[in-house]
């Protein structure tokens, strides 16, 4: 399987459109074979490319590639002049010259095994799954046993420099502000719940994740963390074929289906999928208490809620190279995902004097029902047009993405002394979140190292929401809509942005890629209870550059600066009031106003001989002013005409500085030609600071470390363990750690066409037992929740349809280079 794969990653098996046009039939037809081997091993290449140029016209003939003993055939070559290259993954391409008169066999075809790349490193082999480069690391997912059958969330957890709490919150370096993209492409679901987002695209239709923790100014500045690009399957070989995965576990289940069709010059693909986390109790429970100048209040709450959890994606796109120097690319995508959190909650609310005697204890029931779903619609259209000078191109594209959401809860208190009901509420909070952009980008090659990128983009976005609030009239037991609550609120924004991108090396020893970005942002917005708020508008200078040094013995050193913006996103801004628990009650900030986060990196990078590397990059962060949840406590809290007690209150808030510096370190160690290790540890210390906070500093260390282990038993078994440990961070008190541990295996069937695995987490743990404070002024509270987190899941792949590679268009590697975000 990783053999087909790495054929495909080079495109390298090349079949000419006019192929049919340049045959001719009678005696004048002759073969050309011979046989592949490594330089320095003398040992056989098996999959090698072989491709047959005409040496006149520079055009491909013919194709192949090689047999287990490294041999391969072409039959049926007209007489004529002829270069034969043959390449590998890994290995620099060998060219020979040949004139056939007669048949020829060529015997001393070695393949030399690539040491270095101009402008980055990269190490490919059938038991790595990453892949470091200049301006980003590449995660390759179909080969990682670990995350097969399971969710985007568990391939991120694998990667260095990524965080993945047990909640599925992402961070980067630390920080949880990050861009993602599919396919290079912003996505609007993505501005509802990433951690829901990411659970709904199964990793069964991923190909790679690149991560970009230094963006060139080509990238939109958002994302203070950097970029997380997700690129799906899609394949560019000729005919029909297409993969099925199927997966089921006493935790998650998910399947999905993966179709592809090209014939000559037309590519066309679709997918479809569909997920489910299973229902699953949460012991959930804290202890909060808080201190006025009248008393002290103590709250006791204790719950086993129902969480669930499904989700589906499905899409089509084609790609169609209308003539050689004009291409066109549509997709057209469809996302679904949702949550519920229902249950039982009980409550003991006591209040004591000064010297803390007991003044009056209230026992209640609280039974709640939350509710969150979106459903996203993204469509692309690109076209690119190539100039007769190489690497020279222009590229026009357009993008939408189209996201309606639904936030619902009910909620009802029983005071469990008198059964009466002491309160009740429901809401439904449907909203709208829209985003288009259209971009326009140039390439412009000014000489063999010396490339200039620019271009312009114009994005628009808007985000609606109303909110109708029915409270419970205790006496009569009817709900009547509370126009005090209930509301509506629409925001609007528009981005223009414009950029220019050098490459170019410095006195043979640099290689610098430099650039600046500008973005003016226009907003406004309105609200039903507040009239029209002015939003000021703003405009930034996004500078970024990278400077890397190519050393000897396969080793590279890289420093990159860049500026980035974080602009507020649905949730964050949406004013709705969650009141499915009056006694936490959540809420958006329509007035938060954007982060700006300047960001600089130290990169090292080394490979060895026997396939091991190490990977360290220090790093510091400044966001200022940056954006935080920042929980609020009141003794009594009124929306409208009602009145709550004993409340705190969870919203985004812009506070006035962090200061992030720390390293990731991470390895890979072949033990042997099995085994091997792949350790990563990252540690980084946080300093933040925000005025309205006692205390108006904080300082903390972080520190997250992983381990992977991978054994080959032979090539059609594989068996894996991976390792997970997070220290919570300490903001406003202290968040949960978490562990987590993944056996898995997989063994390869049908000659390499199917696969089944299975996979197990957290065999022997059935929760992981979380613990957490929450500090602010005049309140303290202690948490618990037991996440319910051990599974056994098995999974099977099979791929159908034939193989039948032809020349890729120029430049097209789509495993490899995603689209870009302008």
């Amino acid at each position: 399987m990783c053999k087909i794969i790495n054929l495909i990653s080079l495109l390298s098996i090349f079949i000419s459109n006019s192929f049919g046009q340049q045959m001719n039939t009678g005696r004048d037809m002759f073969k050309i074979s011979g046989k592949v081997n490594d330089s320095l091993l003398k040992t056989a290449i098996e999959y090698a490319t072989i491709t047959l140029v005409n040496d006149s016209t520079k055009k491909i003939i013919n194709g192949s590639i090689t047999d287990k003993k490294g041999g391969f055939i072409l039959q049926n070559v007209p007489r004529g002049k002829y270069q034969v290259i043959a390449g590998f993954i890994g290995y620099a391409n060998f060219t020979t010259i040949v004139v056939l008169e007669r048949d020829i066999y060529l015997e001393n075809i070695y393949l030399v095994k690539k040491s270095t790349l101009l402008s980055s490193i990269t190490v490919n082999n059938t038991q790595r799954a990453i892949e470091n480069r200049i301006d980003k690391l590449v995660y390759n997912v179909e080969k990682d046993i670990t995350s097969q059958g399971g969710m985007a969330t568990d391939a991120l957890k694998k990667i260095p420099m990524v965080t993945v709490d047990a909640d599925g919150n992402v961070e980067l370096l630390g920080n949880p502000n990050v861009r993602f993209l599919i396919n290079g492409k912003p996505s609007a679901i993505f501005g509802n719940s990433v951690a829901d987002a990411l659970q709904s695209i199964p990793n069964s239709q991923v190909q790679s994740i690149e991560v970009i923790t230094s963006p060139s100014a080509k990238y939109d500045a958002s994302g203070t963390g950097g970029i997380i690009n997700i690129i799906l399957k899609k394949s560019r070989v000729q005919g029909f074929n297409g993969n099925i995965n199927l997966a089921a576990g006493t935790r998650l289940e998910n399947g999905s289906l993966n179709i592809n069709w090209k014939k000559n010059n037309f590519a066309l693909n679709a997918f479809g999928s569909g997920n489910a986390q299973l229902n699953a109790l949460t012991p959930t429970g804290f202890n909060r208490i808080n201190s006025t100048t009248a008393g002290i209040s103590r709250l006791l709450q204790q719950s086993n809620p129902n969480f669930n959890r499904n989700g589906y994606k499905s899409g089509i796109g084609f790609d169609w190279a209308i003539t050689k120097w004009d291409n066109l690319t549509a997709s057209l995508n469809r996302n679904h995902f949702a949550n519920n959190n229902y249950g039982n909650m009980n409550q003991d609310l006591i209040q004591y004097d000064l010297p803390g005697n007991e003044l009056s204890r209230t026992r209640s029931l609280r039974n709640f029902d939350n509710e969150f779903k979106v459903n996203d619609l993204d469509n692309s259209l690109v076209y690119k047009h190539k100039f007769n000078k190489e690497n020279q191109e222009l590229e026009v594209g357009f993008n939408g993405s189209f996201s309606h959401n639904n936030t619902y809860y009910n909620q009802t208190q029983l005071d469990k002394t008198t059964n009466a009901l002491i309160s009740g509420a429901n809401s439904l909070n449907p909203g709208k979140e829209n985003e288009i952009e259209f971009t326009l980008d140039y390439t412009h090659p000014v000489s063999e190292k010396i490339s200039i990128e620019t271009g312009i983009k114009t994005g628009f976005e808007s985000i609606l929401s109303n909110a109708n609030v029915f409270t419970l009239n205790t006496s009569t037991g009817i709900y009547f809509n509370d126009l005090s609550q209930s509301y509506s609120s629409a925001y609007h924004r528009t981005v223009y942005a414009g950029y220019i991108v050098a490459a170019f090396p410095v006195l043979k020893f640099f290689e610098i890629k430099a650039g600046a970005r500008y973005e003016y942002t226009s907003g406004k917005a309105s609200y039903s209870n507040t009239g029209n708020v002015q939003i000021p508008d703003y405009h930034n200078l996004a500078p970024s550059f990278v400077i890397s040094h190519t050393m000897a013995k396969k080793q590279l050193i890289k420093f990159a600066y860049t500026y980035r913006i974080e602009r507020p996103d649905y949730r964050d801004l949406n004013p709705f009031m969650n009141l499915s628990d009056p006694h936490n009650i959540t809420t958006g900030n329509p007035h938060l106003q954007p982060e700006i986060g300047h960001n600089a990196e130290l990169g090292y990078n080394q490979y060895f001989d026997n396939g091991a590397y190490v990977n360290l990059v220090l790093n510091y962060q400044r966001n200022s002013p940056d954006i935080k949840s920042y929980v609020t406590f009141y003794p009594t809290y009124k929306i409208g005409d009602s009145v709550f007690n004993d409340v705190t209150v969870t919203s985004r808030a812009n506070i006035s500085r962090e200061d992030r510096v720390g390293f990731n370190i991470s390895v890979s160690l072949p033990i042997n030609k099995k085994f091997t290790l792949r350790p990563n540890l990252m540690v980084f210390n946080r300093h933040l600071y925000d005025i309205s906070s006692i205390p108006s500093v904080t300082n903390a260390i972080g520190f997250r470390t992983n381990i992977n282990a991978t054994y080959i038993f032979n090539k059609s078994f594989t068996a894996e363990i991976f390792g997970n440990y997070n220290k919570g961070t300490h903001w406003q008190g202290r968040q949960p750690d978490s562990w987590s541990y993944t056996l898995a295996a997989r063994k390869q069937l049908f000659n390499t066409k199917g696969s089944v695995g299975v996979v197990l987490v957290n065999a022997f743990n059935k929760y992981i037992q979380q613990t957490s404070q929450q500090v602010n002024q005049n309140f303290v509270s202690n948490n618990y929740r037991n996440l319910p987190y051990r599974s056994m899941g098995i999974s099977f792949t099979y791929r159908f349809g034939k193989l039948k590679f032809s020349k890729p268009k120029e430049g097209d590697n789509y495993l490899i280079n995603a689209p870009g975000e302008n």
